[in-house]
């Protein structure tokens, strides 16, 4: 249990004693402060520890973020694989935004070997709508401007049979 003060702040002795001694919950919570600065000074690195910590225990929120953290290299060097990585992991459990950050990886290209891809980007744009993300629509909608019928009718089917 997360003990907090009169003031309703959380106390972080208590956090980082529970992090320490591995509580899931209070991992990610202690990587959230870092990362934001809440009731402690703002320490990215410090932030990716307990995101990893949290992370490799199956923490999916941890994991959505060190996606974002790997991909845009907050705290971190920037790593495509380690990204993707991440955030393959959160959307197999089918997180919302794991889902819509693989619709732009796909759409984007990112990474030096990778291209745009249209099909894979509408495909997970696609399971990120389903799975509640509001702005995947509006990159389905665009998608479907630049794809071919085809391309679209294919991708349909992908999501029908459920395949990844």
């Amino acid at each position: 249990m997360l003990t907090y003060g009169l003031d309703g702040v959380l106390v972080m002795d208590e956090l980082e004693n529970l992090a320490t001694n591995g509580n899931i919950g209070a991992e990610y919570c202690l990587a959230v402060a870092y990362h934001e600065g809440k009731s402690v000074s703002r320490d990215r690195a410090e932030a990716v520890k307990w995101y990893l910590r949290a992370g490799q225990k199956g923490h999916l929120e941890a994991q959505y973020w060190l996606c974002i953290i790997y991909r845009e290299g907050i705290g971190v060097e920037s790593n495509a694989l380690e990204s993707l990585y991440w955030c393959r992991r959160a959307a197999k459990k089918k997180h919302p935004k794991a889902l819509y950050a693989l619709g732009q990886w796909y759409y984007g290209g990112y990474d030096r070997n990778m291209h745009t891809d249209y099909l894979s980007a509408y495909v997970w744009f696609s399971r990120a709508v389903i799975a509640g993300e509001v702005g995947a629509q509006d990159m389905i909608d665009l998608l479907e401007e630049q794809m071919t019928d085809l391309q679209v009718l294919e991708a349909k089917k992908i999501m029908e049979r459920n395949l990844p």
